[in-house]
């Protein structure tokens, strides 16, 4: 009897975790460079209780802005930026200059340069190039950062588009593809997270079925015990 409530707790742990890692999805489907995140094991069944968060790192649509400090990669990589004293990553790209001019993300993360080093510009009117290198008129003014990992696993999400990678994981990319005046969309398809929502309620439903039968059952061999010792 003790299988069946295993069995049942399994069951409805699962299908929590799917609806909150759905709600999570659904509340960043406007964040720029935001990452759909799954729960390992989403996809074995209703029975699925990992805690791991797995990142479909699928790229988003590139939406159009003309904003000269907007950026979007093409192909793999995130932007480093500087949160305080830590490095994250991120492929939301809608920055702009604070007061000193550093280039930052709505958050105030610093844009770092390729090297190491707060990307600075004395203003927004720069051209940027592919590779990231960007010019004030016809002066260099430095050459963005753009990283990789050879293990997607090694990009944890951290919130909404922001991601940690441990240790030496990540690597600069020789190579970026950045585009100008062009930010990503998120990933999220929301016809997706409402097809997994509400399969995870169905999920909830057979584990409460469970407890139900679990129940009927007790009652049954507690009736038939006390028949049996009249």
């Amino acid at each position: 009897m003790s299988g069946l409530i295993d069995s049942a707790t399994a069951v409805m742990r699962g299908s929590s975790a799917r609806v909150d890692r759905a709600a999570v999805n659904v509340a960043n489907a406007s964040t720029p460079g935001f990452k759909r995140q799954l729960r390992a094991g989403d996809a074995d069944g209703f029975g699925a209780t990992l805690a791991r968060v797995r990142v479909d790192l699928a790229a988003g649509k590139l939406v159009e802005t003309g904003r000269p400090l907007d950026l979007a990669i093409g192909g793999p990589g995130f932007f480093e930026l500087r949160a305080g004293d830590r490095m994250v990553y991120s492929r939301q790209g809608n920055f702009t200059l604070d007061p000193e001019g550093k280039v930052v993300t709505p958050q105030g993360y610093v844009l770092q340069q390729a090297g190491g080093g707060d990307l600075v510009l004395d203003s927004a009117a720069v051209k940027i190039d592919a590779d990231g290198t960007v010019t004030d008129g016809d002066k260099p003014a430095g050459r963005i950062a753009v990283f990789g990992t050879a293990v997607p696993e090694d990009a944890t999400p951290i919130d909404g588009s922001l991601f940690s990678i441990a240790g030496d994981a990540a690597e600069p990319l020789s190579t970026p593809s950045l585009r100008q005046g062009a930010t990503e969309s998120s990933n999220v398809s929301l016809g997706d997270e409402m097809t997994s929502m509400m399969s995870a309620l169905r999920g909830a439903e057979t584990g409460a079925r469970l407890v139900q039968v679990y129940d009927d059952l007790m009652g049954k061999a507690i009736g038939t015990f006390g028949q049996v010792g009249r």
